[in-house]
């Protein structure tokens, strides 16, 4: 009877954590590079939301861009068009940065289209305003931001493989 119970709470666990976790048939992060099938489209994408709130007197200099199946990671600095750092004066962004509460540090989390059901989620809090790259027609995936962080104060993107079911290998912890 008690080994019966043991038997049934240890089945518990495997299939509720089964349930919560994802199985991914790839199992590391596969680095994205200038030239690479597909990089520009990805970028465009990952990139989107700064364009649309700093337009072109910011630009994303990207650290890593990572792909793990259908789901895409790019962590970056934001710089001056000339390199050095930008210039949130006349932006959205000028009271966070003059209180020092602004870093260089952008981060977006992206996905493929894929499974039925799996949707993205546009959280960028401009309602109907989603960030898509521009089309798959070429073979290359119509990546969607599912969620994004411009100048953060924090980590954080650390709750997102679990808010969104992402990979936790993407992020790199």
């Amino acid at each position: 009877m008690l080994m019966h119970l043991i038997q049934s709470a240890a089945t518990a666990v495997l299939v509720v954590g089964g349930l919560m976790q994802p199985v991914f048939a790839q199992s590391a992060p596969s680095p994205q590079h200038p030239g690479d099938a597909g990089y520009d489209a990805l970028l465009a994408a990952a990139t989107a939301p700064v364009r649309d709130a700093l337009g072109t007197t910011v630009v994303v200099e990207v650290e890593r861009l990572d792909r793990l199946g259908r789901w895409a990671f790019l962590q970056g600095t934001l710089r001056s068009p000339g390199g050095g750092r930008p210039d949130y004066a006349e932006t959205s962004f000028a009271e966070r940065a003059a209180q020092g509460g602004m870093s260089d540090v952008y981060v977006a989390l992206l996905q493929a289209p894929g499974e039925a059901g799996a949707e993205a989620i546009d959280t960028s809090g401009e309602a109907g305003k989603a960030h898509t790259s521009q089309s798959a027609a070429d073979g290359v995936p119509d990546w969607k931001i599912i969620d994004y962080s411009i100048g953060p104060s924090d980590v954080s993107w650390l709750g997102w493989p679990a808010q969104h079911a992402a990979p936790r290998q993407l992020f790199g912890f």
